[in-house]
């Protein structure tokens, strides 16, 4: 019987081949057992409207929130999406914001909430900081009294008298995890 023989070089060619494959298929398992879910809120498949003095644009990529007032009293200007988070399990949920937040006169409180749709009751709240224009993440935990009924997702640039301020939102993701 005649000894097959391998080159070292061909030997280090079947070793990386051989690692590529169990390194794709351990990539391909870990992530096949994580499962998370993630709802984007700015795609076009979302469509946000606008309260009070609020001025909404959107795209695929960006959501604003433009405020122009000279109204000297309370005006809770926002900017909210009906949907719904459905999940069968009861998993945690995370809210990931990158926004910019700006007063260029004025003050505003800017804030996200989540309302039922069909009671109004609150069932989460944050502030969202002011950010000068700058971009910044912000990362939420939401309550799971929040899955699978009627919501409506809220974005708020509060004011108490006249001002200009603007809310860019660059993501806006719900995930289950």
């Amino acid at each position: 019987m005649e000894k097959l023989t391998i080159s070292p070089i061909k030997q280090i060619i079947v070793v990386l081949i051989s690692l590529g494959i169990i390194t794709s298929f351990v990539g391909q398992w870990s992530t096949a057992g994580a499962q998370d879910q993630e709802m984007n809120l700015i795609g076009q498949q979302n469509k946000w409207e606008p309260y009070a003095a609020a001025i909404l644009s959107q795209n695929n990529t960006d959501l604003n929130l433009v405020v122009i007032t000279d109204n000297n009293g309370k005006l809770w200007n926002r900017i909210f999406l009906p949907t719904q988070i459905n999940s069968t399990t009861n998993k945690s949920q995370i809210l990931n914001l990158d926004y910019a937040s700006r007063s260029f006169f004025g003050n505003a409180t800017f804030f996200a909430e989540i309302r039922g749709k069909n009671n109004s009751n609150i069932l989460w709240s944050s502030f969202l900081n002011n950010t000068n224009g700058v971009l910044s993440n912000g990362t939420f935990t939401l309550p799971n009294h929040t899955l699978n009924l009627p919501i409506e997702f809220r974005l708020y640039a509060a004011t108490n008298g006249p001002g200009e301020h603007v809310l860019h939102v660059k993501k806006a993701s719900i995930i289950i995890h």
